[in-house]
């Protein structure tokens, strides 16, 4: 589909000639199974999941919709599982004018978090005299709020309210990934992109690395003293579980799923109003400059706070240990996977 430019179709096929007579059931991601056999399947955002969205200028959404929801309501297709409350409500929402289906779907839905392997049982109390290590993973720059993280702490030691060697930044993502979707045609001048870059250059304290293996980066959380997430979209937050897997708590924004996963005792968030999407809703270059400054003073008022009070670092790392333990423990989604297969 990338190859032909046209939008991913979200459909699960057997391969013709496969063994699907062996397989007892199929579970996919964010797809439509179709197939006779029993199949599952797990999303981030709706079902069924077509490009461009309803509200575009693309006719063919309700048409493509009916027909397949169809494979929604066969009972071969056992279960409809949501990997947050987010993503359980815009299912609710893309169907709201079918009753009938609604019905079918709240049998079969559940909301039920993705696991997260515990790197660490517990936090060690950090050293006083270190600066406050504050890490940000991203490939894509940009749209996770790797532009915000820079101007934050530029600000910050222009301000004179925090000094350079009290923090420590590192940074890993692609620079080159200015382009951001939550942005849709109001996208940044490239003025920004350069200003950003000028601002890690002119910082010793900033680190900056294009990538790094996921194994590296999991030893750099586990060192690390608090994570960073500033996202202006996202469908759930996977590296969010991860840093909290490592003991190191996050600062997020509050967009889809972000607030189940990041809760105020295990980490910080930014927030925002959000739409009926749990989306920021950017309609203007005025009104993404307004949310900017925002999330840049919120992120602040954090960061001061933090560094000031160093603390509150090791109480929320815990907490955020605490609840990887609870909500994303292997062993018990993997019992609740095994009753959804045996329905």
């Amino acid at each position: 589909m990338k190859f032909l430019k046209k939008n991913k179709i979200f459909l699960f096929r057997p391969i013709v000639g496969s063994q699907e007579k062996n397989i007892d059931i199929f579970h996919v991601f964010n797809e439509i199974a179709i197939t006779n056999r029993k199949w599952v399947v797990t999303f981030e955002t709706e079902l069924p999941r077509i490009l461009p969205r309803r509200g575009s200028n693309d006719d063919s959404f309700d048409i493509r919709l009916k027909r397949h929801s169809a494979a929604l309501m066969e009972k071969n297709c056992l279960a409809l599982i949501a990997l947050s409350g987010a993503a359980y409500n815009l299912e609710m929402k893309l169907f709201k004018d079918n009753p009938e289906l609604m019905r079918t779907l709240r049998e079969k839905l559940v909301v039920l978090h993705p696991p997260q392997k515990l790197f660490v049982t517990e936090r060690q109390p950090r050293k006083e005299a270190d600066p406050v290590h504050f890490v940000f993973v991203g490939r894509d720059f940009y749209r996770k709020g790797g532009g915000e993280i820079v101007r934050t702490f530029d600000e910050l030691i222009k301000e004179g309210k925090i000094q350079p060697e009290q923090v420590r930044v590192t940074l890993i993502g692609d620079l080159g990934k200015t382009n951001n979707y939550a942005f849709s045609n109001y996208q940044d001048d490239p003025v920004f992109a350069s200003e950003t870059e000028a601002a890690i250059a002119r910082h010793n304290f900033i680190e900056h690395a294009s990538a790094m293996p996921n194994d590296k980066i999991m030893q750099l959380l586990q060192r690390a003293d608090v994570g960073l997430l500033p996202t202006w979209a996202e469908t759930y937050g996977f590296s969010v579980l991860e840093m909290q897997s490592c003991g190191c708590p996050v600062i997020t924004t509050n967009v889809r799923a972000l607030p189940e996963i990041n809760p105020p005792e295990a980490g910080w968030m930014i927030k925002h109003e959000l739409n009926e999407d749990c989306d920021y809703a950017v309609t203007s270059c005025l009104q993404r400059d307004g949310l900017r400054k925002k999330t840049v003073a919120q992120m602040k008022a954090i960061i001061e706070d933090i560094v000031r009070d160093p603390e509150q670092i090791n109480a929320k790392a815990n907490a955020s240990i605490g609840r990887i333990k609870k909500e994303h423990d292997i062993d018990v989604y993997q019992e609740k996977l095994r009753a959804l297969y045996n329905k």
